[in-house]
């Protein structure tokens, strides 16, 4: 059995490791799999031995709150923005008294209360950071030390020696503020990480919600309205005109025109007749069909692609976030650090406890998450806004840590490299013919027909008798003649004359051919093409500048294919790819190439998206690709693929200084600290420092500007 079960209180990679741990140490045959990204798990257990009920019960036990229903989630959000706001309305006033620390600055006396600032204090780190202490606590439990661990002791202790500052009647070294600022701080960062996490998850429920949920089952004779779990091989399935396809099958009676573009991106209806496959969530557009029932469950196309959205969800990224890897060292080193200085002081020197707790205090508190913790975040929300103004919208800060590294990137071709609108490339014939051709095509509900319209301004002919030729065209009649707008086969079968012998020409370009007859006469070529945008040509050649290999990846035949890539520059072409093997492209050209990236529109985009080391998708495509994409293009500019790009290595030189700045910061301060040659109040402003360094930094991107 498979079951994905939402996790509200997934944060960070530790979790991920106590929850996999957990599960995979102490059951043989419950396998967990945690996707940090889209706060979930996914178990693979049996049935027969374990419930779903046990499995959240588990969940619970180690800390963490698994989501059942909508209502769940909803409530949970509900339950972060309480606390959020929680800890900056009682973090304001704090945040005054930070100034009266940097200088003469008259403050109302209240404000620098001791018992004040403790009594708004605790409600941010009690409530507010519950979470943080509960996190805490499982990661000692599990041996995992994490951010969590830091946060909890430096506050913590900031907060405990405040108390015992305000109660000797000193009051001269209240940490209230650090305490309540750096929850504040880390509960917005957690904020806005948890909404893209909901983004993110909502990919797999966008893909099921493709499906249909009833379909028409003919038995004995009569048409069962029947669920979608109840359909069974072999059954006969029956679909009329406008109605999507609920499952996957092969037609037996009836002939059609079916829109495939949800699942394969391509723009122009496929024709299926008796003995073809149909995919369910695809659209008949024009006859009733009968289908015989060839897959169901998780064998349909579609079940595969969210399978495969689901699995490379899960594939864990080269590079982690950098704070989660230091911190795995950093944590338990200051720890120990400030321990050490505490033991030192009361055993060796033989200071009083108060003077020992205060270097070991000044430890923690210069060594609080702060400037690690903005050091990656600051730069990307600079980057993410100068990008934005560009067009292109992140949904997360590994793209800045990777896109660096790419050697190769992939493309889908139709709405991608192409605009994914057929438009009339070429009319060849008298144009006062052109008239009969654009008024026939005025009654087709086929996706050609709109480019007729584009073309033609003029007025139209009264049509009657229109019918479709399935397969081959449509035809009507016109004053009294029989007109009609078909393809070369139909000329070929009912031997009319064709006077435009170059035809071949445009087929060999990729293009469709369509010719206007009356009364047995050809008088008019038609050549329709999806073209190529501008931009895609000059971001191939600005690619192969930089070193980067372009491959594109099409579902068209393999002589359009290569046309197509011919005119864009493009040697590494696959033709002929169906709907599910684009994950398996992307993993061929992964064994080929160091870093591989891949664009595309589709849905059926969404596995090869996920496989990818990274996803760009584009905006105006379908809203399953973007939610399973690392980068969003809002533009059809394909220029901001490039822009993307070398805008993530200035984004990573810039959060390489940010961290070098704080390290340097630790390293130097930290000894300070633990020599007693400053307190814990200029250790708190030496925080503060640290952190606007950080922001100055990260302010600096702002300058940088795209290389030609």
């Amino acid at each position: 059995m498979r079951k994905t079960v939402k996790v509200s209180n997934i944060t960070c990679a530790n979790c991920a490791k106590s929850i996999e741990g957990h599960f995979n140490k102490t059951y043989d045959d419950i396998n967990a799999r945690v996707n940090v990204s889209a706060s979930s798990v996914v178990f693979s257990y049996d049935e027969n031995k374990y419930s779903e009920d046990f499995l959240y019960d588990e969940l619970l036990d180690l800390g963490y709150y698994g989501v059942k229903t909508d209502e769940a989630q909803k409530k949970a959000i509900r339950k972060d923005r309480i606390d959020l706001l929680v800890g900056i309305i009682f973090s304001i006033p704090l945040l005054l008294t930070m100034l009266a620390h940097l200088g003469n600055v008259e403050l109302p006396n209240i404000l620098m209360n001791g018992y004040f600032q403790w009594i708004i204090t605790t409600p941010v780190l009690f409530f507010a950071g519950r979470r943080f202490f509960v996190g805490a606590y499982h990661s000692i439990k599990a041996k995992n030390l994490g951010m969590d661990a830091l946060v909890v002791i430096g506050t913590t202790s900031a907060y405990i020696y405040s108390i015992y500052e305000t109660i000797s009647g000193s009051g001269h070294n209240l940490f209230f503020e650090t305490t309540a600022v750096i929850i504040t701080m880390v509960l917005i960062g957690n904020y806005f990480e948890n909404r893209i996490k909901e983004k993110t998850s909502q990919t797999l429920t966008g893909l099921i919600s493709l499906g249909s949920k009833q379909a028409t089952v003919i038995k004995d004779g009569i048409e069962v309205l029947t669920n979608i779990d109840d359909v069974k091989v072999g059954d006969i399935v029956i679909i009329k005109g406008n109605e999507k396809v609920p499952i996957d099958g092969i037609i037996v009676e009836g002939k059609t025109y079916v829109d495939e573009s949800m699942l394969t991106g391509e723009s122009m209806p496929v024709l299926k007749e008796v003995g073809s496959e149909v995919v369910g969530s695809s659209i008949n557009i024009l006859e009733t069909i009968k289908i015989r029932v060839t897959k169901v469950g998780s064998e349909t196309v579609l079940a595969k692609i969210i399978q495969t959205v689901e699995e490379t969800a899960l594939i864990k990224p080269e590079a982690q976030r950098i704070a989660d890897k230091i911190s795995g060292f950093f944590v338990p080193i200051v720890i120990l650090i400030s321990v050490v200085v505490f033991l030192i002081y009361l055993l060796i020197v033989k200071t009083t406890f108060a003077d020992a707790l205060m270097p070991a205090i000044a430890i923690l508190v210069v060594s609080c998450p702060c400037a690690l913790g903005l050091a990656t975040p600051t730069s990307i929300s600079v980057s993410s806004g100068m990008a934005f103004k560009k067009g292109i919208l992140y949904k997360g800060g590994e793209f800045f840590e990777t896109a660096n590294k790419i050697t190769a990137i992939a493309f889908d071709k139709t709405g991608t490299l192409t605009k994914g609108i057929p438009v009339i490339t070429n009319y060849i014939g008298d144009e006062k013919y052109l008239k009969y051709t654009a008024s026939l095509e005025k009654h087709s509900n086929h996706p050609i027909s709109n480019a007729f319209s584009d073309y033609y301004k003029g007025d139209y002919f009264k049509v009657l008798d229109y019918e479709t030729l399935i397969g081959y065209g449509i035809k009507g009649k016109i004053d009294n003649k029989d007109v009609f707008v078909v393809s070369i086969s139909y000329l070929e079968e009912n031997n009319i004359k064709n006077p435009y012998n170059d035809y071949e020409k445009y087929l060999k370009e990729g293009k469709t051919i369509f010719f206007t007859v009356i009364n047995n006469s050809v008088f008019n070529m038609i050549a329709i093409s999806d073209e190529l945008k501008e931009t895609s040509y000059e971001l191939v050649e600005k690619l192969k500048a930089r070193n980067i290999t372009p491959y594109m990846i099409t579902g068209d035949q393999e002589l359009t294919a290569r046309y197509i890539a011919n005119k864009l520059g493009i040697k590494h072409v696959y033709a002929k790819v169906l709907p599910h093997e684009k994950a398996n492209i992307i993993k061929d050209i992964q064994t080929k190439e160091d870093f591989v990236a891949f664009v595309g529109d589709g849905i059926n985009d969404a596995p090869a998206l996920k496989m990818a080391d990274l996803g760009f998708a584009i905006g105006t495509g379908s809203d399953i690709a973007i939610d399973t994409s690392d980068v969003t293009l809002m533009q059809d500019d394909m220029m901001s693929v490039l822009y993307a790009i070398d805008l993530s290595k200035a984004t990573l030189k810039n959060i390489y200084l940010n961290f070098f700045w704080a390290f340097i910061y630790n390293i130097a301060m930290i000894p300070l600290a633990a020599f007693g040659i400053f307190s814990p109040t200029i250790a708190g402003i030496g925080m503060a420092f640290s952190s606007l360094m950080v922001v100055l930094n990260a302010l600096s991107l702002k300058r940088w500007k795209i290389s030609k």
